[in-house]
């Protein structure tokens, strides 16, 4: 994106039925990314033990970026508003600190119609392999064949 000269972010949903199994390995992990224009949202689902997803929400090292945030779906699956709120709350805060971090000034406002957005009717699981290149771009280099950036 930088190179066209356009800006980019990312926001990577992760939804999981279980809890992360070595938790200082994806806190070196998010540590090594902080600085690349990426937001990591977790999303537990279902009845596990989920202290560890919320020591990864708190766990940026001083100077970091926190680029985390965990959210227990049952605490709020009574209501979708909450649910919501609950899981963009931080995004803003880590979209901003990532661009002012980097000194890049937001660029003009791109609209677009309803009619522009696709929706797929039909749900099919993805998997994706992602990979962090060295100049901090994040790429998918496996799975997700029938994926198309449309922008």
């Amino acid at each position: 994106a930088r190179q066209k000269g356009q800006q980019a972010y990312t926001i990577l949903l992760i939804l999981t039925d279980g809890a992360v199994s070595d938790v200082q390995a994806t806190a070196q992990v998010l540590d090594q990314v902080s600085n690349a224009p990426l937001s990591v949202v977790i999303v537990g689902v279902g009845n596990a033990d989920f202290g560890a997803m919320r020591f990864l929400d708190d766990a940026s090292l001083p100077g970091k970026r926190d680029i985390a945030q965990f959210v227990e779906f049952n605490k709020h699956s009574r209501s979708s508003v909450a649910l919501t709120s609950e899981t963009l709350r931080e995004i803003p805060n880590q979209l901003v600190s990532y661009f002012t971090s980097n000194g890049i000034q937001p660029q003009a406002a791109v609209h677009r119609d309803d009619s522009e957005i696709a929706i797929e009717l039909e749900e099919e699981e993805i998997d994706l392999s992602l990979a962090f290149e060295d100049d901090e771009e994040i790429v998918v280099s496996g799975g997700g064949s029938d994926y198309r950036d449309v922008f």
